[in-house]
């Protein structure tokens, strides 16, 4: 009697996690699974003259997915946090990478000093078209196309703290920021400590301190972003807790609130289920910045600007980033540099607009409508690393996607605020 009563009871219990599982979890399909093609848009659709093809083909695990997570600043809609995670979940190893929102990428918006990576999505009409847009530039940087696209609301961070109770975190900074114009009151103390949603969603949108206020870093971007992954470590390493299973209700509810991806939360289910389940460690997950160069002359027209540093960015995507048996090579990718003259060029040897390879002091005002996209010839050799291509000269020129109307300097996506003046998160 006690056996059946016991074997009942397991047959119940059973049923009730498959019936749970199924409900909550689903495997997501990979894009180029479904119906043999790709879901995203053509590049002429776009007016985006895309490096093609990107690597693709038989992947390095059974399971391995790519996803672009993307957060937008709460005042001006500029996508100021970007990050492309790789999970190996035959393997259970994760490498996340934050991507500077001052990346110079190979776009023409009419900007003689060039155009940032978090200026696209609203130079092409945000929503879905401004995301398959900056979708397409970042698979311009590492050599791939994403598999998914995750469009977070920054509010997610701080309910979803309070959901797992609290966060310990190891404060780096005495944090003070006060900005009546962006409604943002920030003052975390340094030093190891829980921090609720409150102080959670103050930290993921502190940069620097006001004027006179010590202990605050160094105020760069590339030094928000450290602090950033760090929490966002802690947070992993808490919400890895397989206590929190019981909470998926009410997180499931946080991401139909707060999330607009090609995932369904099913899909994202099933990968915490993965990570949970399957052992993912919070000390198997790499965060990194992408490798980068700045400019250290604040002379120079390009001052502030980032720029991909190309040989040790190759290293980090095959060895981290790239899901695919075939490495990535120079020729999947169109990065931006600069040169001795402080002028730019590209890897692909063509420039969106023409300017950025000419000096400063020559450097000519088109006339109206003619500061458009231009197309570029396909790559027909291997483009050098780090010696400088010649500027080119593109005969051609296109309009931009988002209007019809000659584009005026004034028309133009305005790029990052001098400190002081510019958003927190």
């Amino acid at each position: 009697m006690v056996i059946m009563i016991v074997t009942a009871v397991v047959m119940v219990l059973g049923a009730t996690v498959a019936v749970f599982y199924s409900r909550w979890v689903k495997k997501p399909e990979l894009p180029s699974a479904v119906s043999g093609m790709e879901s995203r848009a053509p590049d002429d659709e776009l007016d985006i003259d895309a490096v093609e093809p990107k690597v693709s083909g038989e992947r390095r695990s059974k399971e391995i997915y790519t996803i672009l997570v993307v957060g937008t600043d709460t005042t001006s809609s500029s996508t100021d946090t970007m990050m492309l995670v790789t999970y190996d979940v035959t393997n259970q190893r994760s490498t996340v990478m934050s991507i500077p929102r001052d990346t110079l990428v190979n776009v023409n918006s009419g900007n003689r000093n060039g155009t940032m990576l978090n200026s696209i999505y609203n130079l092409y009409g945000r929503g879905e078209r401004g995301m398959e847009a900056l979708t397409r530039e970042v698979s311009e940087l590492v050599g791939f196309t994403p598999d998914f696209k995750v469009f977070i609301d920054w509010e997610l961070v701080g309910e979803m703290v309070d959901a797992i109770g609290g966060v310990e975190y190891d404060v780096p900074y005495h944090m003070e920021y006060f900005d009546p114009y962006q409604d943002l009151n920030i003052y975390i103390e340094k030093g190891l400590q829980v921090l609720d949603g409150t102080h959670a969603m103050q930290l993921v949108r502190w940069r620097h301190n006001n004027a006179g206020v010590t202990g605050g870093g160094d105020g760069s971007d590339i030094n928000r972003l450290k602090v950033q992954q760090g929490f966002l470590k802690a947070v992993l390493k808490k919400t890895l807790r397989i206590q929190n299973v019981v909470r998926i209700g009410q997180l499931a509810e946080l991401f139909g609130k707060r999330v607009e991806s090609d995932l369904t939360i099913e899909n994202l289910f099933w990968f915490g289920s993965k990570a949970i389940f399957g052992g993912l460690n919070a000390d198997n997950v790499e965060f990194v910045t992408m490798p980068h160069l700045g400019i250290s002359n604040g002379q120079s027209r390009f001052y502030g600007r980032v720029f991909p540093d190309q040989i040790d960015l190759l290293e980090l995507i095959n060895e981290s980033l790239n899901p695919f048996v075939d490495e990535v090579t120079i020729r999947e990718l169109d990065l931006i540099r600069r040169n001795a003259n402080d002028t730019l060029s590209s890897t692909t040897g063509v420039l969106a607009d023409p300017r950025w390879g000419q000096p400063a002091q020559t450097v000519n005002t088109p006339a109206p409508g003619n500061n458009r996209p231009i197309q570029s010839m396909p790559v027909t050799s291997e483009p050098p690393v780090v010696s400088e291509p010649p500027a080119s000269q593109s005969p051609g020129t296109e309009p931009l996607p988002t209007t019809s109307e000659p584009i005026q300097e004034s028309d133009v996506v305005p790029e990052r605020p001098e400190d002081g003046q510019e958003s927190e998160s």
